[in-house]
């Protein structure tokens, strides 16, 4: 009897045992593997490669290589797979109904990435100075109100550099300009009727003087900074309108251009020209006006007139002269223009600096793009691109089994050789910490960061 009881309980355990062992190996044979190595075409290894497995029904499994340009994603169901491979500079490899493997130790893929093909486009177009001086005859029909010249702005997207002559051009017609006349004469009214500057008396005398010294100071401004000191440190002496971005961006923008100038190369530089032309401008005129000032209020007084003003003035080109100005250009983006639009979703893996494990405050951290960003067709950014920032804060996880929470900031992606601003939260507000998941069996984190700004693609992008 207690044999037999035995027995049946032996039986029992070793049909349970089967049962499981069974269904480990159903399990076992219902999923399969893909695996690799990725080189250049030097045989190198190729780090940090974005390997995206996808199965017919949309489902996809991201991972990266390692150090070694291996990568394996494992558990997938038997069936046939698509395959994308990526790199930053180099020519994606992609292969379709590509089965699972039924065993980890199947040959891996042996994948070979060549270097992108440089495409380059070949444009003809007038010189640049023929197109400057179309811009530029616009420019000399802008009034405000249909009085007030607005010369001194360009509303083009792509202005192209003014030559001395036009830049000559440009200040002489602002001279002459029946309005920069009068509001000379005004001054002269409003400083008679002040007594301004009594020295000069009253009449018709006083008024002439103090009409002459409003209008040569214009002038000499206008000639030693916007001609000559312009020409010979080839600045250019006009705002250049943005139109772009939040309020705030914008106000930012103008305030900024007060205190720089657009070389005749394309590049922000210091104002040079505005600051000789400025200092400039207070010695001579201390020549012809009357009374005494100290060097240090005069250039004080100066230079804070000058900054202030130009504050102010762009502040208004930017937000309210445009709307009352007339023969303004009616810019039309080119079809083919692309704008990577402000809040976008970009999907990134950590692939240095960062792990769900560990993160440090002032760390750099190096990532990839996980997949593709396209608008209206056009790739963008390509997976595989290159981004960078830094680890701004790390919180510990408030309970067991959560993530850390960390925060990013100067978050840039090199999209091609543009430049796009990241940031953690989607809408504008202050640092959030950005949410991750972990990659399975790479070790890797993959991050949603979003675009910070509207950025513009070149048409050869």
């Amino acid at each position: 009897m207690i044999f037999a009881a035995r027995r049946r309980l032996f039986m029992t355990a070793a049909t349970l045992l089967f049962v499981w062992l069974g269904g480990r190996l159903a399990i076992a044979q219902s999923t399969g593997w893909i695996q690799g190595n990725v080189t250049d075409s030097s045989g190198a290894p190729i780090f940090a490669a974005v390997v995206v497995i996808e199965d017919g029904d949309g489902n996809r499994h991201t991972t990266v290589t390692d150090i070694d340009g291996a990568f394996k994603i494992s558990s997938l169901p038997h069936g046939n797979y698509s395959v994308k491979i990526s790199a930053s500079g180099l020519s994606d490899w992609t292969a379709s109904n590509l089965p699972a493997a039924e065993s980890p130790e199947s040959k891996p893929l042996v994948v070979v990435l060549p270097v992108a093909p440089q495409v380059t486009a070949v444009t003809v177009a007038p010189p640049k100075e023929e197109v400057a001086a179309e811009q530029l005859k616009v420019e000399l029909q802008q009034r405000t109100l249909g009085i007030i010249p607005n010369y001194y702005v360009t509303y083009e997207s792509h202005p192209a550099p003014l030559s001395s002559s036009q830049k000559f051009r440009l200040a002489w017609k602002m001279l002459l300009d029946p309005a920069t006349i009068g509001a000379a004469g005004i001054t002269a009214g409003i400083q008679q009727s002040r007594n301004s500057y009594w020295q000069w008396g009253q009449g018709a005398q006083g008024y002439a003087k103090r009409f002459g010294a409003a209008y040569g100071t214009a002038a000499q401004n206008l000639l030693i900074t916007s001609v000559l000191a312009d020409s010979v440190l080839h600045q250019d002496p006009r705002y250049f309108y943005s139109g772009q971005g939040t309020k705030a961006q914008r106000a930012w923008y103008a305030v900024k251009a007060a205190f720089r100038a657009k070389g005749d190369n394309g590049e922000w530089q210091p104002p040079y020209a505005g600051l000789i032309g400025a200092i400039a401008s207070a010695e001579i005129s201390q020549t012809y006006y009357p009374g005494s000032r100290t060097q240090y209020t005069l250039l004080g007084r100066s230079l804070m007139f000058h900054f202030g003003g130009l504050i102010a003035l762009n502040l208004g080109e930017e937000f309210f002269l445009k709307k009352l100005t007339s023969h303004t250009p009616k810019l039309q983006p080119a079809a083919d223009m692309a704008v990577l639009r402000e809040g976008t979703a970009v999907p990134l893996i950590a692939v240095d600096g960062f792990s769900a494990a560990a993160a440090s405050t002032g760390q750099t951290v190096t990532f990839v793009l996980a997949q593709d960003i396209t608008v209206s067709g056009k790739v963008l950014a390509k997976a595989g691109d290159v981004a960078s920032g830094q680890v701004a804060q790390v919180s510990e996880a408030k309970t067991s089994g959560q993530p850390m929470s960390v925060g990013l900031e100067r978050v840039t992606l090199h999209a091609g050789g543009v430049m796009v601003p990241l940031r953690s939260n989607q809408v504008r507000e202050g640092p959030k910490p950005m949410q991750y998941k972990e990659l399975p069996e790479s070790g890797k984190v993959e991050v949603t960061l979003f675009v910070a700004a509207n950025v513009q693609f070149p048409e050869s992008q």
